[in-house]
């Protein structure tokens, strides 16, 4: 058992938070490229958990930054507008605006965004 911050700080040290974009970008096997309005598909709960999980980490600098030094912002931007290699599901794209939206009011990271 670890902290917030010492969990984060490891993610961050290993390199491995493309893992959790790996599961959280990519479409579902059932997943309908058309539906794309709240509630009209099925959200698989481990999705929802992991987008909970991003946004908490990104609030934490070393993941913050981890994100703008690669193309997780980008691949954020990617969920949110629905790109077509990306998934479309209504919570995917909330989780996407939350995560992008904490990097944007953080002060060490909202700069970066301006740049």
């Amino acid at each position: 058992m670890s902290s917030k911050q010492q969990f984060a700080d490891a993610v961050s040290r290993e390199k491995c938070l493309w893992r959790l974009f790996r599961v959280l970008e990519r479409p579902q096997n059932n997943e309908h490229q058309d539906k794309v309005e709240a509630g009209s598909e099925e959200d698989e709960p481990r999705k929802r958990h992991g987008w909970l999980v991003l946004e908490a980490l990104s609030s934490s600098p070393s993941i913050a930054m981890q994100l703008f030094h690669t193309s997780g912002w980008i691949e954020l931007l990617g969920v949110l507008v629905g790109y077509s290699k990306f998934t479309r599901i209504w919570s995917a794209r909330v989780g996407a605006a939350k995560t992008l939206s904490r990097l944007l009011w953080d002060p060490a990271t909202g700069p970066l965004a301006g740049k």
